[in-house]
């Protein structure tokens, strides 16, 4: 059944394709840009403390593990929030809850 979700989710479905079709072009323009750098600059200082410092990936993961930790707290309390609304929300939208089944014993 058609709802009025599908066109959110195409259009979703559209954002996450653009943004996964600029990996490979902007990986490719950032090891240009290193090249070009290190072909000048053959020799680049270490930071002080950087032994201490993390990488570049190791800080993409760390946040991007936060992140979802952040989505997965806020989704919770959202669908608890909309399980609490339940009683409400079915009415309005016109919707019955499911008869529970019970399980053979």
């Amino acid at each position: 059944m058609d709802t009025l979700l599908d066109p959110v989710t195409e259009l979703q479905d559209k954002v996450v394709s653009g943004v996964k079709s600029t990996k490979q072009p902007v990986a490719d323009a950032v090891a240009t840009a290193v090249a070009l750098l290190l072909e000048r600059l053959p020799e680049v200082p270490a930071l002080p403390y950087a032994e201490k410092l993390p990488t570049p990936v190791e800080l993409i993961e760390n946040q991007a593990k936060f992140a979802t930790k952040v989505v997965n707290a806020t989704k919770s309390v959202a669908v608890a929030a909309a399980k609490s609304a339940a009683p409400l929300t079915d009415q309005l939208l016109d919707r019955t809850a499911p008869v529970a089944s019970v399980a053979a014993a």
